[in-house]
């Protein structure tokens, strides 16, 4: 085991066992520690980003169909902008 000389705090984390179970496939397919998949997923979580950045991978994804009803005619007629 090895520990990095950086980590300056240890937090003790409570799973549930589905939570334990997926954790622990998440760190061997991706070839890391299940702390350092903790870490990660903890940066990830905490980072800074606007919005458009979390959200951007949506943009374009979603097709809406052309509704023909009387409601949708008449809400275009009103907000003309």
């Amino acid at each position: 085991m090895c520990y990095d000389d950086r980590m300056e705090k240890m937090l003790t984390v409570r799973l549930g066992k589905e939570q334990d179970v997926a954790l622990t496939r998440r760190a061997k397919a991706i070839g890391k520690t299940r702390s350092a998949v903790v870490r990660d997923l903890i940066d990830t979580a905490l980072a800074d980003r606007p919005m458009s950045r979390r959200v951007g991978h949506l943009k374009g994804g979603v097709e809406l169909r052309r509704s023909r009803s009387g409601w949708r005619r008449e809400l275009t007629d009103r907000n003309w902008r």
